[in-house]
């Protein structure tokens, strides 16, 4: 009885209803949630859930909540970062048709004028709003004071939701407290000296200056973000800048100096009163005998636009650093073109991006795929000189002659920091990621 066509799997759901009516009285608000498509073959169709709402209507439910997707078809029901806004609106937008009752969207929702643009457009009468809420909790509120700049960006990578799968308390990349904040005033007001303007340094600031002490955050570049102004150079990874801003945004208060290097002499003289917090960052590892080769530069020389690969690449690491830097390369279609770079990514061991999960790596390594990246897993370099690279496959010896240029993808090694008797915090304390940095400099600080 509850399973076969449609309606044996739709009698479940309706009993459901029907029993909470009985228990909870008709002034009780019921929200169902749907696929309105589920995107796969043999999968729910959109068809199949405008007949779905119709019966829903019929069986007293108060709104429709649309969503799409489904739990194997990976990013989906939860899209990666970068991806379009509102993936599940066209299903909204007519199911809203065949039924009275309101109807809902949800995913990627991330800004307040895309959730004005959906309901002033007819797509939607309400906007689901999930992850945006848990990086700053105060998002409706900001949005209808019309503070938008003052919202926290969430950046839609998933984190709060991968920690949960594996037992860990719900967390943020951007938002370190996932809760309105509360930081507590300091007992004690001290000057601080913060070395170092990545998002660990900015956050540190931050963080100091609402505590009530007197801040200094002294950059030896000309601008603030660090690593983040490389990082939000591949594919799908642009979000990453409105993180950037909002943290220089919440630095009023905070005397920033940028093209200042911190010296000894500084510490000893402008700044000897001041407690120091050291965020100096990471330098990209090189593999020293591979150098040999002709041409060879990092991952961040590239993204950087510091240097310029030719047209034959090969890259060493399959960590989330050398995929998109592949990606990043590589031609936007597959279609042999006798200009589009030929890339081949080798990896040690037997899968990319192992300290990741989620939907960003599935679709990353499917685009990767579809764009014709040769991805050589549990294979070593064995062999570099100027115009040759080798490397091992399965007890298979394969040589590369035609390569123009090498890059390291290999890792970060901590910049040693300059300052004794300094915090540390970021990657010059431990190389991690974005949410790492973030929230290793708001504990650390908080303490201060």
């Amino acid at each position: 009885e509850y399973g076969g066509d449609i309606h044996g799997r739709l009698r479940l759901t309706l009993e459901v209803i029907e029993e909470v009516r009985k228990q909870c009285g008709r002034d009780f608000i019921i929200d169902v949630r749907i696929s309105g498509d589920e995107y796969s073959d043999g999968g729910l169709t959109l068809n199949d859930m405008i007949y779905v709402s119709k019966q829903l209507e019929k069986a007293t439910v108060d709104f429709i909540h649309v969503s799409g997707g489904n739990t194997i078809k990976k990013g989906s029901s939860m899209p990666a970062s970068g991806t379009a806004p509102a993936p599940h609106k066209h299903a909204s937008e007519e199911i809203k048709k065949h039924v009275s009752i309101p109807v809902a969207t949800v995913s990627r929702i991330n800004e307040p004028w895309v959730a004005d643009e959906l309901i002033a457009n007819g797509v939607c009468d309400a906007c689901m709003i999930g992850r945006p809420n848990l990086c700053d909790s105060e998002f409706a509120n900001k949005a209808k004071a019309g503070k938008t700049d003052e919202i926290r960006p969430c950046i839609g990578c998933g984190r709060c939701l991968t920690g949960i799968m594996f037992g860990k308390p719900i967390s943020c990349t951007v938002n370190p407290a996932v809760e309105k904040e509360e930081i507590d005033e300091a007992p004690v007001k001290k000057k601080v000296l913060v070395v170092g303007g990545g998002p660990a340094g900015m956050e540190a600031a931050y963080v100091a200056k609402k505590r009530g002490h007197e801040v200094v955050l002294c950059e030896q570049s000309d601008r603030l973000g660090g690593q983040l102004n490389i990082a939000c150079v591949p594919i799908g990874k642009q979000e990453i800048t409105k993180v950037v801003k909002y943290m220089k945004s919440q630095l009023t208060g905070v005397d920033v100096r940028l093209n200042t290097t911190v010296t000894k002499e500084m510490i000893e003289n402008e700044f000897k009163d001041y407690e120091v917090i050291t965020t100096v960052g990471a330098t990209p590892k090189e593999i020293e005998p591979y150098k040999v080769f002709k041409q060879t530069m990092t991952a961040d020389d590239i993204l950087s636009g510091k240097k310029f690969p030719g047209r034959k690449i090969v890259i060493i690491g399959g960590g989330s650093v050398g995929c998109e830097t592949a990606d990043y390369l590589a031609p936007l279609i597959n279609d042999l073109f006798p200009t589009n770079r030929d890339i081949t990514l080798i990896e040690m061991t037997k899968g990319l991006m192992t300290g990741e999960s989620g939907a960003t790596k599935s679709l990353l390594t499917r685009r990767m795929m579809e764009k014709g990246v040769k991805i050589e897993l549990n294979s070593k370099i064995t062999y570099v000189d100027e115009n040759t690279i080798k490397y091992e496959k399965n007890h298979q010896e394969y040589v590369l002659d035609d390569v123009d240029t090498l890059v390291f993808a290999v890792g970060y090694n901590p910049v040693a920091s300059p300052i004794e008797n300094a915090h540390l915090i970021g990657d010059c304390q431990k190389v991690g990621t974005l949410k790492d940095a973030i929230t290793n400099a708001y504990q650390i600080t908080k303490e201060i």
